[in-house]
């Protein structure tokens, strides 16, 4: 019988590229649970088994592992919500785009305050991949735009831009106060429901008033009709 002692194996050394994945998956779990005003490196060193010297050899700043976290998310957030099928109705495309932004919204207050707050605020910010990335899903919405015009559903005469704005815009402002804290959570159905309604209600090609139409002809027709009865009495008068 042998009397050595079976060695232990050493711990498996992480790739490059496995290393990279967890530290932007601890990254982003610090950032959800502490806020990106209050992230630090140093936690998701230690989160992660590692010294704070190797985060910053995989990533030069914490703004730029910050920003990594930014964009995987949003690419994660492109992948789940492709383009709505165009053979579903205008309304039901319109209402699945604001529905997946303000879902996406309510998932993560944190980064999407780190988007809002500090990456467009940055002057650079045309030039980062996450401008690039939220131009990919603002063009979902104008695709759908397009697509009421072809239908005839929309004004053809709109200006595509400023409807875009328009819906953004709706949701930023429907989302403040429960991204500063103010308020414990939002109706994801209800707040896209009702942009929805009101975007599509105000840009729809108008329909002809028939029941205003209808009214007045029926108003017509009773003074006609009792212009003909006076004038048939006054003859029966005389």
């Amino acid at each position: 019988m042998s009397s050595k002692t079976p060695s232990r194996s050493a711990p498996r050394r992480l790739s490059r590229q496995d290393r990279t994945t967890l530290i932007l998956r601890t990254a982003r779990e610090v950032i959800r649970e502490k806020g990106f005003e209050n992230f630090l490196p140093l936690e998701v060193a230690q989160r992660s088994g590692i010294s704070e010297g190797m985060v910053y050899k995989y990533f030069k700043s914490k703004r730029e592992l910050m920003e990594r976290v930014a964009e995987d998310w949003f690419e994660e957030f492109l992948s789940e919500a492709p383009p709505p099928a165009q053979d579903l109705p205008l309304r039901d495309q319109l209402f699945q785009v604001i529905w997946s932004s303000l879902m996406s919204i309510q998932r993560e207050p944190a980064l999407t305050r780190f988007v809002l707050m500090e990456l467009r605020a940055d002057p650079n910010y045309r030039n980062l991949p996450t401008y690039r990335q939220s131009r990919r899903f603002a063009k979902s919405v104008v695709d759908v735009i397009e697509l009421g015009v072809e239908r005839g559903a929309i004004r053809a005469d709109l200006n595509r831009k400023l409807v875009r704005d328009m819906i953004f815009g709706a949701i930023e402002h429907s989302t403040w106060a429960f991204l500063r804290g103010e308020d414990e959570a939002f109706s994801v159905e209800m707040t896209a429901r009702g942009i929805t309604d009101m975007i599509l209600d105000g840009i729809r090609t108008p329909k002809p008033p028939t029941s205003e139409l209808v009214e007045r002809l029926e108003q017509l027709t009773r003074q006609l009709a009792e212009e003909l009865r006076h004038s048939a009495a006054a003859g029966t008068a005389d």
